[in-house]
């Protein structure tokens, strides 16, 4: 794995910087202490569940009891069902403590997943006598799930166990974990749960503020009318099996040899039962909370010992804006995020229990490490691979993935920069992609779309780069809305691209242009340009688009040649500028760029050349610079009017050609970049030569930056 490099968020062998040291700090506080929920945010493939295996690896092997969940598993996850399996996984044997045992939780699934549906109804039979077979029947049916199982709590394993799937990355000894505890568990002794702590359990749920009755077995009852009843009482249901499961874990922090912190690391929990699961946790913590409170307890003593760590790819709807204002949350990344921050900046109300974290992309050095950790690795192509993906975690990784096929031509040359060239329509060994749309069984009688997960044997084998990749970033977006994307991603503006093309054929029907952006957004899509502070796309899921949009021709013509007429009707020259030169008019922007030498000074002449020469192409996918450098500066037969224009028209065809990753991989015309723009400086004496010269060698010694927000 890559080494920490001291910069933000990045995942490395300890996870992103700063949240090892800070889900340290959580774990030992005192067992009631108040903790913050820890979410990482980021697009699918943003290290999430790198960090989810880091925190195994850090605490998982004995400092703490943890469990791990996967909401985006192909099997959606209900709330309930998500307990039992964190329950089972918390009470796997650790060396230094006491195991742990959920009575209250167990009580709770126990009875409401039980056929008792006649008792209690029963107007004939003495309510003393309806209890009485109430606690038989729980007795019995615990002592089936013993002789079958070990105990109740293993039932989850056969319902819901695809969600305990361990991140892809992690040790075999950590899925082992993880799968194990669950299977076999503590193995509790038959009839122990039912004959000693049945009733002090019931006695809990008969003094809960949500249930009615003189009696506990009443309540008992109750359980299991919810759990077949109406929305309001499956509602209450969820959040008083929430409350149990905290105070489970509440009273064995409290016993002697037993843990005092708890961690929980949940995965995907921006799909409906993961945003359902956390926010009936946060409303059973601040139950929690406000019960402590009210007893006269200080405030740091008013909270619960489970840490919690989960990850989203989507902003949660609750949360309001994706820029998190309204909400009260800044977002940071991980690195110096510290218990101290998060009461310090904590906002009052809902948003009190939250601190969310952006991870971000891989550095230049931190690719550089990956691609050293395998020996037969050609490190010397760490600047293509992080100018192709931008850094993005799982992105690097299908890059290397396809790196490491025995068909790439060794060392430097053509034969290699032609294959790296149709590098987003290599084969991905091991991709697929999902269907979307057909609805499939889940369990526990839910159901699950292609969006969620689908079986293996749903799945389109043969699957290529870029349409692997963006099956993961654009979940959640219809056929309609990746057309439209695709469509928008001609400019890297995505309101921009909506405000041209929304009434186009592929915009029929789909959301609004507020709403596109706010779901791209929403989804982490969107990053902040270097220059201007916009939104743009990201650059990996963009060149993505863009590779898919050049495959359409005439698409790729029309939505540039619409940008361009757009941009000029507003009076925006550079902008529509870029859009001519993407349409392959390379006489029409030279004399444009020919013009603005006498218009304005030598730095924003460059700056408006940079812009201008950044514009995507649609050079043939069999070709790399070499094939095509000459011919595209010759411009065919004609000849340019002036020496000066030939100057200009060749450093923009060199320029253009150096900014596409896929067409000069290993940046090779930055000696022919200095020598035109030495050139220009000749053949333009009015100019700041000076300025023209340091341009010269900054392109002739070039230094790949770390970040692409860096790159100019």
């Amino acid at each position: 794995m890559a080494q920490q490099t001291g910069r933000t968020g990045v995942p490395g062998p300890e996870g992103p910087a700063g949240l090892v040291p800070l889900v340290g700090e959580c774990l030992e506080l005192p067992a009631d202490a108040e903790r913050p929920l820890i979410v990482l945010l980021g697009p699918h493939g943003a290290g999430a569940s790198e960090a989810h295996g880091a925190l195994m690896a850090r605490f998982g092997t004995d400092l703490a009891p943890f469990a791990y969940l996967n909401f985006g598993s192909e099997q959606p996850l209900r709330p309930r069902y998500a307990l039992g399996l964190i329950a089972r996984q918390l009470e796997r044997k650790l060396p230094r403590y006491r195991v742990s045992r959920f009575p209250r939780l167990t009580l709770g699934l126990l009875a409401s997943d039980s056929e008792l549906r006649d008792i209690g109804d029963l107007s004939t039979i003495p309510l003393r006598d309806q209890r009485r077979e109430l606690h038989r029947r729980l007795g019995q049916l615990e002592d089936r799930a013993f002789q079958a199982r070990g105990d109740y709590l293993s039932g989850f394993v056969q319902v819901a166990g695809s969600a305990l799937g361990v991140p892809a990355g992690v040790p075999p000894v950590f899925e082992e974990m993880v799968g194990g505890a669950a299977r076999e568990g503590a193995r509790m002794v038959s009839g122990v749960l039912s004959r000693h702590r049945f009733a002090e359990s019931a006695r809990w749920y008969g003094e809960h503020r949500l249930t009615r009755g003189p009696n506990p077995w009443d309540a008992v009852i109750e359980l299991n009318h919810w759990r077949r009843g109406s929305a309001e009482d499956e509602d209450k249901l969820e959040r008083i099996l929430f409350a149990a499961f905290l105070e489970d874990l509440r009273r064995n922090a409290e016993l002697s040899f037993a843990p005092t912190s708890y961690l929980l690391l949940l995965d995907s929990c921006h799909t409906a039962y993961g945003r359902r699961f956390l926010t009936l946790l946060l409303a059973a913590r601040e139950e929690l909370r406000l019960a402590a409170r009210h007893r006269g307890l200080p405030r740091p003593a008013t909270g619960d010992p489970l840490t919690v760590v989960a990850s989203t790819h989507r902003w949660l709807a609750d949360w309001g804006a994706p820029s998190g204002e309204s909400w009260g949350w800044e977002v940071r990344p991980p690195d110096g995020a510290r218990l101290a921050d998060w009461r310090e900046r904590r906002p009052p109300g809902d948003g009190r229990w939250w601190y969310p974290l952006r991870l971000r992309d891989l550095t230049l050095d931190e690719v550089r490490a990956r691609l050293s950790e395998e020996p037969r690795r050609d490190p010397s192509l760490a600047p293509f691979v992080h100018r192709f993906t931008c850094g993005l975690p799982r992105a690097v990784r299908q890059v290397l993935t396809l790196l490491d096929q025995a068909d790439l031509p060794a060392g430097g040359g053509h034969a290699r920069e032609l294959w790296l060239r149709r590098l987003p329509d290599r084969t991905l060994p091991g991709a697929s992609v999902r269907r979307r749309g057909r609805t499939l069984p889940g369990a526990g009688g839910g159901s699950v779309t292609a969006a969620q997960g689908v079986p293996p044997d749903d799945a389109e084998e043969n699957t290529s780069l870029a349409e692997a990749a963006l099956d993961l970033l654009l979940a959640g977006f219809d056929d309609r809305q990746r057309a439209l994307l695709r469509t928008c991603a001609a400019t890297p503006d995505l309101l921009t691209g909506y405000e041209v093309f929304g009434d186009g054929p592929a915009a029929q029907g789909a959301e609004s242009p507020a709403s596109l952006f706010g779901k791209a957004h929403a989804g982490f899509l969107l990053v902040t340009a270097r220059e201007g502070g916009r939104l743009v796309l990201h650059p990996w899921p963009r060149r993505l688009l863009l590779w898919q949009l050049a495959a359409r021709p005439s698409e790729w013509d029309a939505a540039h040649q619409r940008l361009s007429e757009h941009h000029a009707a507003r009076e925006e020259p550079v902008r529509a500028m870029y859009h001519r030169l993407a349409l392959h008019q390379i006489n029409a922007v030279t004399a444009y760029l020919v013009r603005r030498l006498e218009e304005v000074d030598t730095p924003r002449w460059l700056a408006e050349f940079r812009t201008v020469a950044a514009a995507p192409n649609r050079i043939p996918k069999d070709k790399s610079y070499r094939d095509v450098l000459g011919p595209l500066t010759r411009g065919g037969a004609a000849e340019p009017a002036s020496r000066l224009e030939a100057a200009v028209r060749g450093l923009l065809v060199a320029r253009w050609l150096w900014g596409d990753p896929l067409a000069d991989p290993e940046r090779a015309l930055g000696p022919t970049l200095a020598a035109r723009l030495e050139r220009l400086a000749e053949e333009h004496p009015r100019s700041d030569s000076l300025r023209l010269l340091n341009e010269a060698e900054r392109y002739r010694n070039w230094i790949q930056p770390q970040t692409c927000a860096e790159e100019g």
